[in-house]
């Protein structure tokens, strides 16, 4: 697909007024256990594909999904168009092809995995994320009733949980062991990154291109597409 099929897509799929999936790849419908790493990919680095290989490595799993989402609950679109995101993480595809690259209109993990539920029912989908993304879904901000929709989701989901930045593990441990997130610990998987990918970020990488300096952090395929299509420039 060209750039403007892939923001034509984009933009119809933004338009439906129910949680609702569709992807990008060639790959057959997801079946068995997926892990899914939803992020904004803005752009993806290797921090992204540390935490897929995380996912992957969790007895069960037999695949992995990248998880755009045109929307954000607490953040606006900046950096490269949503279409340009869906060009990297199919450039990723071409090197990995047991990388699923979907999109969402939900900004919601639950809402997420709704959708994907709907769209892939012969799938069970376990949903990665970082220490902050890990806060957000247990922040009552996000609900009208926390602990039922909760308890709906990790009904039929689990959570691989890593940490980042300057969260290390057993500070995911103890917000697991000492929060909301109690009550669901045994749904909870926590893993540990490398001190390397977990300190990556795509806001470093956008700084660096944005002042010509050339970042350590992005997949060789993801950083060609950058150079090819000059995103992030100034």
């Amino acid at each position: 697909m060209s750039t403007a099929e892939l923001a034509a897509a984009l933009d119809a799929l933004d338009r439906e007024p129910a949680p609702a999936v569709i992807r990008f790849d060639p790959g057959p419908a997801p079946g068995g256990r997926v892990a899914v790493l939803p992020s904004a990919f803005n752009p993806p680095t290797t921090a992204h594909l540390a935490l897929i290989d995380v996912g992957l490595a969790v007895p069960g799993v037999g695949s992995a999904a990248a998880l755009l989402s045109t929307k954000n609950v607490d953040k606006g679109r900046h950096g490269a168009s949503l279409a340009d995101r869906v060009g990297m993480l199919l450039a990723l595809h071409e090197s990995r092809p047991r990388l699923a690259v979907l999109a969402t209109n939900a900004a919601r993990i639950a809402d997420q995995a709704q959708a994907l539920g709907e769209r892939y029912p012969a799938a069970e989908f376990d949903f990665i994320v970082g220490f902050d993304t890990l806060v957000r879904l247990f922040d009552p901000r996000y609900y009208r009733d926390m602990p039922s929709e909760l308890a709906a989701f990790f009904a039929h989901h689990q959570v691989i949980a890593a940490n980042r930045g300057e969260a290390t593990r057993a500070v995911v441990e103890d917000f697991v062991a000492h929060s909301p997130a109690r009550p669901f610990a045994r749904r909870i998987i926590v893993r540990e990154l490398d001190q390397l990918p977990a300190s990556l970020s795509s806001t470093a990488a956008r700084d660096d291109i944005a002042h010509d300096r050339r970042p350590g952090s992005l997949p060789p395929e993801v950083q060609a597409y950058i150079e090819e299509h000059l995103l992030y420039r100034g």
